[in-house]
């Protein structure tokens, strides 16, 4: 592996790589590499292609879905055996497959696994009698990989286009070998029979091709003309049946070698081609993720009849009692009961930090267990009044299209095409109507976005499959175009520009790598007891700086099993040396100091006496102060909206070098959208990843979201990413730039060539035929300029 890359997913470590991660351009990538080599499955390597998309970070899935589906009796084989078709997330390439057939032939329980890389489904034959099929399922969720009740499907449009594609290529082989015979000189004389034949043929396969390969072209045209918008496809469409027109009548006229039946049936067989690769490049990019299907998609653990039952959450009602599992979301408004919790509230209200819950408390909808034990919600409302069930509706997917720079010129472009051919019929209408018609078809073929029809297609696809090589998939067609409008950038924090985990400041890592070895060992023995967010911080400073082996003490103590967690307050243990304590400073310190001590602070306390204060911050993800300082260079106006406290976010602008003014914390989901629409002018880009950013999402002009475990946001989003890093937003604007330049350049040549075009045929030197010559000439030149400026120089563009 080359210096610079990422030794997992090879992609470029890029200037504000963290020394920390090692060779490693996220934490993803540094747990799955360690699983792969402890697992034996190091040849995933050799099968690898030269780079990856980073893996995303996943929360554990409770699997309530699969419980379900191992109910359905449709799904039942008899004898404990079922057979189950699952959607897939994660899959890039053959090594993917790989490795997961290698973990599931290691399971003996495994009878069949069929994956579909494609659409990113997958269909498996399973004996429950010989083990658990979660096990397997959470066994590929650590290697990056998530599995989800099967809601993909290939879109009929794009199953229609691939059929009408397979059609016209084929037949118009078939015309073309047809063709060649009048070029190769057969003639009426020598060859009578084989002459009218093959003539015959190609008149009537040449219409075939131009029925069913045309069809899209036209309906579009037609769409476009009753909405009274001159849409690209329209002068495609005219060329098509013009052409066809055309070469009938010199069929008609002079004969099967006058005709053009070959070039026409080539161009329609192209169009397709590249229509077909502008929808199977956006149809790739959205199986790669699990479909969204909303509320559908929300599952919870009801008591039921003595038992606990995985049920949807849209059954939920009022009086119900619900199991929250770690890291499941509570459905609707609830009342804690029997036992504390641990929440998380980052998905409704952005609040990074967790918060702890006793007996007969509320429990929010949406909030999560951030814990590791589960806990039981008494439910106060049904699903159908909770405020998820409007946060989750799935809504329109497909936003505003046709406002792009690129839908103005080809309206112009489609206008002039029209006019001018309109004037080359009326200025030669004197000379009769077979003239005029040859002089008007000749223009329109000749101006015919052939070369831009299959140029555009062919630049986003390569723009397509940069971005992809970074880990970001575009979902939206229209995002490249109305990218270039965007000047303001609006992230969330938490999940966004956070890691949405706790981390010591400097100062207080100092601190706690200063305390002597014994203090250490034992402040690490109790916040290792601990599923709270604090200790576990503690806990992994103390193990990375070497605390857990160290010789003087800092070895896990059997005596540590009595620590005390005392909710809301803290850690307790007792030994010879006396009461030690780890929690606020009410409970840390003595009474009478901790009034006078911020209550911001983590205390570490021996009976008392205090011998370490700790202060903690959002981890925020590597590249986020320098992405942001770069979008601010570029021009662009960047702000932080959030749900979290307004002091935190304050302080997280800071860190991110953003003035106060474009920080705005305690954002109700309401008030984030309204803070969204006040600022857009229909050039807005919003980032996020939670349940409060839906409504922000419908109110900006464009919307992003991480490749996060639960995509609840990205049926909504133009596009969505994977990787620990930000680096994704400033990808897409650069190749919405570069994008532009490109097809820009390939207007200017197109205008060079038209106007010269243009002039031959008005003057009557071009015939339909000469016409049918040089646009395949022209289509080929575009497409290899295309070619050459976004394939070549992708190492540049896209750094």
């Amino acid at each position: 592996m080359a210096p610079g890359k990422c030794i997992h997913c090879g992609l470029d470590l890029g200037a504000s790589h963290d020394p920390g991660q090692g060779p490693f351009c996220c934490h993803g990538c540094r747990t799955v590499y360690q699983l792969i080599n402890e697992t034996g499955l190091e040849r995933f390597y050799d099968l690898r292609p030269g780079s990856l998309a980073p893996p995303p970070d996943l929360r554990p899935d409770n699997l309530a879905w699969l419980e379900l589906m191992l109910a359905d009796p449709d799904n039942d084989l008899g004898d404990g055996l079922v057979r189950l078709r699952l959607d897939l997330q994660g899959v890039h390439c053959a090594a993917c497959v790989w490795l997961l057939e290698q973990l599931f032939a290691r399971r003996s329980a495994g009878r069949s696994l069929i994956i579909n890389p494609a659409l990113g489904t997958v269909e498996l034959m399973w004996d429950t009698r010989l083990g658990a099929l979660g096990e397997y399922l959470a066994e590929a969720e650590r290697f990056g990989y998530r599995f989800g009740p099967p809601r993909k499907s290939r879109r009929r449009g794009s199953r229609s286009l691939q059929i009408r594609m397979g059609i016209a290529i084929s037949v118009a082989l078939n015309v073309m070998m047809y063709s060649l015979g009048y070029y190769f000189g057969l003639s009426p004389q020598d060859d009578g029979p084989a002459y009218v034949l093959f003539g015959r043929l190609s008149f009537v396969l040449s219409g075939l091709v131009v029925a069913i390969g045309g069809w899209p072209f036209f309906t579009s045209a037609w769409r476009g003309l009753r909405r009274r918008v001159a849409h690209l496809d329209l002068p495609i469409a005219l060329g098509m049946l013009l052409g066809y027109a055309g070469s009938t009548v010199a069929y008609f006229r002079e004969g099967p070698a006058a005709a053009y039946f070959d070039t026409i049936s080539i161009f329609v067989a192209l169009m397709l081609v590249g229509r077909w690769l502008q929808e199977w490049v956006l149809e790739k990019n959205r199986n790669a993720l699990l479909e969204s299907g909303g509320i559908a998609d929300l599952y919870a653990r009801r008591f039921q009849d003595g038992r606990l039952r995985a049920v949807p959450a849209a059954e939920i009602v009022g009086g119900d009692e619900i199991w929250i599992s770690p890291g499941d979301l509570v459905p609707v408004d609830g009342v804690l009961m029997r036992s504390d919790a641990i929440i998380s509230l980052d998905w409704i209200t952005g609040e990074s930090a967790p918060q702890h819950r006793e007996p007969g408390e509320k429990m929010p909808a949406g909030a999560f267990n951030a814990g590791e034990q589960g806990f039981r919600v008494a439910a106060v409302e049904d699903f159908s009044d909770s405020r998820l069930h409007g946060l989750l509706r799935v809504g329109a997917e497909q936003r505003e299209e046709g406002r792009g720079w690129w839908h103005k010129i080809s309206t112009v472009y489609v206008t002039a095409v029209l006019l001018l051919a309109v004037g080359g019929f009326l200025i030669w209408s004197g000379e009769g109507l077979g003239k005029a018609i040859e002089v008007a078809v000749a223009v329109l073929v000749v101006t015919c976005p052939c070369a831009l029809g299959l140029a555009v297609p062919l630049a986003r696809e390569l723009v397509h499959v940069a971005l992809r090589r970074h880990g970001v998939l575009l979902r939206s067609g229209s995002y490249l175009d109305r990218a270039l409008r965007i000047r303001k950038i609006l992230f969330d924090k938490t999940g966004t520009l956070t890691r949405g985990k706790l981390m010591l400041a400097d100062p207080s890592r100092r601190g706690l790598l200063a305390l002597p070895a014994a203090q250490r060992g034992i402040l690490w023995n109790m916040t290792s007891r601990s599923n709270h967010p604090a200790s576990r911080c503690v806990a992994a400073a103390l193990g990375l700086a070497g605390g857990a082996t160290d010789p003087d003490g800092a070895v896990l103590d059997p005596r540590a099993d009595g620590v005390r967690e005392i909710g809301g307050h803290g850690l307790q243990w007792e030994d010879e040396a006396g009461v030690w304590r780890f929690g606020r400073a009410a409970f840390a310190l003595p009474d009478g100091h901790a009034e006078t001590i911020p209550t911001d602070r983590t205390f570490f306390s021996l009976d008392g006496n205090c011998l370490l204060g700790l202060t903690f911050a959002e981890e925020m993800k590597p590249d986020a102060r320098a992405e942001v300082a770069s979008l601010a260079a570029a021009g662009y106006e960047v702000h932080l909206l959030s749900g979290d406290a307004p002091g935190r976010v304050l302080e997280a602008a800071g860190e991110l070098g953003l003035p106060a003014a474009r920080a705005r914390g305690g954002l109700t989901p309401e008030s984030k959208a309204a803070a969204v629409r006040a600022l857009d002018a229909d050039d807005t880009l919003m980032i996020g990843d939670g349940l409060n950013d839906s409504p922000s999402f419908d109110a900006a002009w464009c919307a992003a979201t991480p490749a996060i475990d639960r995509a609840v946001l990205s049926h909504k989003a133009d596009f969505y990413y994977l990787g620990d890093g930000v680096s994704a937003v400033r990808r897409t604007l650069q190749a919405a730039g570069r994008l532009r330049t490109v097809q820009r350049g390939n207007l200017v040549f197109a205008a060079v060539y038209n106007t010269a075009a243009v002039a031959l045929c008005l003057s009557g030197l071009v015939t339909p035929v000469v016409a049918a010559v040089l646009m395949p000439l022209s289509s080929v030149t575009v497409v290899s300029l295309t070619a050459a400026r976004l394939a070549g120089g992708r190492s540049t563009w896209m750094s």
